[in-house]
């Protein structure tokens, strides 16, 4: 057949860019199932659970995105779940959000070298490929002597560049296809990244309005600390004055003198 024709005169490195190319057609079906299995594609739930989220609606966001597949629904459950938790911290909080967020990164980018690696060395082992086809020919030439026939080195050109070709032809499909499952990956990043934004500004606010809270409740307690204070000093004040006047009365002189013997000496 032609394209065992192919094979064996492409050599030793057309076989290795078969296996390449099978390499890289198993890693494109893996991505493909993988990000459909993930539920990457399905985002119709962000808009509705964000919009919980600024109203502070936390328990509804949460419940909202608790069915929710995908690297975007668990990192804003990750997030909402740390927001509601008021015993952590902020920096537990972050780390937190940042292991789940690195972890579902490393999920979908798994197999992405090797993608990589194909797209960049199949045009290399191509021309590799070709030279080696080349001095193949010259050599074959040489041992021909003076008997060149240009039938010969036409064919031994033909056959080096089928390399050059296979490599092309295992590349192109590569690089587009890791372009591509890199930009379906640098989508979701920027979604995850907008949403833990959103959230931890969220929690930014709330801290601010606890912090008011107590400020307020501070400023309340103080008030009424101050005006307890006021009333005491001025029942005081009245009630001193209530004893002066009954100094200046002879009358009230002389019942003070019966009810408090002691007073006799002022």
């Amino acid at each position: 057949m032609f394209d065992i024709d192919i094979l064996e005169k492409g050599g030793v490195v057309m076989l290795i860019l078969v296996g390449l190319s099978i390499y890289a057609l198993g890693v494109i079906f893996y991505k493909v199932q993988q990000f459909i299995t993930a539920g990457v594609f399905n985002t119709s739930y962000v808009d509705r659970t964000m919009q919980h989220v600024k109203q502070g609606e936390l328990t509804a966001a949460s419940q909202k995105v608790a069915g929710a597949r995908g690297p975007v629904a668990r990192i804003m459950r990750v997030a909402i779940e740390c927001i509601m938790n008021r015993d952590m911290t902020i920096k537990s909080r972050e780390s937190e959000i940042a292991r789940v967020g690195s972890s579902e990164l490393r999920y979908l980018e798994s197999h992405m070298r090797g993608l990589e690696m194909v797209a960049t060395t199949a045009p290399l082992l191509g021309l590799l490929g070709t030279v080696i086809g080349m001095v193949r020919a010259f050599s074959k030439l040489g041992e021909a002597g003076t008997r060149v026939d240009p039938s010969m080195l036409a064919g031994g050109i033909w056959e080096a560049l089928l390399t050059t070709v296979g490599g092309l032809a295992v590349a192109i499909p590569a690089v587009a296809a890791y372009y591509i499952i890199d930009g379906v990956i640098e989508k979701v990043r920027s979604q995850m990244k907008d949403v833990t934004v959103q959230i931890l500004a969220l929690e930014d606010r709330f801290i601010r309005n606890e912090e008011e809270m107590a400020k307020a409740e501070h400023d309340r307690q103080r008030r009424e600390l101050e005006d307890r204070e006021r009333s005491i000093r001025e029942a005081l004040e009245e009630q001193e004055k209530a004893v002066e006047s009954m100094r200046s009365s002879p009358k009230s002189s002389s019942t003070l003198r019966l009810l408090n013997p002691s007073y006799n000496r002022f």
